[in-house]
């Protein structure tokens, strides 16, 4: 079934005349003139209730708003959406759909013409009873999952990503903004060309790439890796459980290594550098930073280091 919301669901604000009295005092407001503005200044949220079963994936696309999903109770997926258009007749006939007829609940806008003008946007608040993969794709907004499972994929080009407690996993690209995920049990991926990086308690392998930001990255005690943490201008906390396994080559450029764990390293020129080796067996792990230090603990009373450079 394919649920649409359109007119006066819930809340329409209407800001026209108080921006319009605002620019005429205040530099920097918005101008409007004739009725047109730069900027959309009509906003309605609506709600749009769709039958589900637990476990349905969630699919969602949007530009210009924020994404969040929640494990939800019950027997249906709750959309809660939030509009801004240009004028009050392009509010009027832009759609919210959702539609979970192939198995997955996809939930979009159609926009009046096929596509949203200069500005325009939609976010959505989801709650869907346990959520089992999630993709979410915003071109300029913020991420958020809590309380999900299944592979997620997640692309903000131009805002922040945090994902709470997700059983599987994750995969998080943003060209702009911060990475966030905690206490998700599979593997990690999260790369981000401007903004720190954090992953706390992470079941499986551990990726992240960043230009300009921190990392810190700390695997669950079961976690056996690899990780393969890169930054160009920033510092990286590495913190190993003790299931950790395999070579681990720690370097920076123009920095320290240090290492807090039962480790003897042999040879680390000028501490830029070292090689550690987990137990025996595992893939291999890579921390590197251009411009900053990389510290690493570890539980694990089996390391121990092979050499340096």
């Amino acid at each position: 079934m394919v649920q649409v919301a359109t007119l006066g669901v819930v809340q329409r604000i209407l800001t026209l005349g108080t921006l319009a009295a605002a620019a005429a005092v205040l530099p920097g407001c918005i101008i409007v003139a004739n009725g047109y503005s730069d900027s959309p200044q009509y906003t309605e949220t609506r709600t749009v209730r769709v039958p589900v079963n637990a476990g349905t994936g969630v699919d969602v696309r949007t530009r210009n708003g924020n994404v969040e999903v929640h494990a939800g109770a019950g027997s249906e997926a709750v959309v809660v959406a939030t509009v801004r258009a240009r004028t009050q007749q392009r509010l009027d006939e832009t759609k919210v759909v959702a539609d979970a007829a192939s198995g997955t609940l996809n939930v979009r806008v159609e926009w009046p013409e096929g596509r949203p003008q200069s500005g325009e946007g939609c976010s959505f608040k989801i709650d869907a009873p346990a959520p089992q993969g999630v993709h979410v794709d915003t071109s300029n907004g913020k991420i958020a999952l809590r309380d999900t499972s299944g592979l997620a994929i997640l692309d903000a080009s131009n805002g922040s990503i945090r994902v709470i407690n997700h059983a599987g996993e994750v995969q998080a690209d943003s060209s702009n903004g911060g990475i966030d995920i905690r206490d998700a049990s599979g593997p990690v991926e999260a790369i981000t060309s401007n903004g720190r990086i954090e992953l706390m308690n992470v079941g499986g392998r551990a990726v992240a790439h960043t230009s300009n930001g921190s990392i810190t990255a700390h695997l669950a005690e079961s976690s056996t890796g690899p990780v393969q943490l890169r930054s160009s201008n920033g510092p990286i906390d590495v913190a190993l459980g003790a299931a950790f396994a395999g070579e681990l080559k720690a370097s920076t450029s123009n920095g320290s290594v240090r290492l807090n764990s039962p480790a003897t390293v042999t040879n680390m020129v000028s501490g830029r550098s070292a090689t550690l080796q987990f137990g025996s067996g595992g893939a291999a792990s890579s921390v590197m930073t251009s411009n900053a230090s990389v510290s690493i603990t570890a539980t694990s009373a089996a390391q121990q280091a092979v050499g340096g450079r």
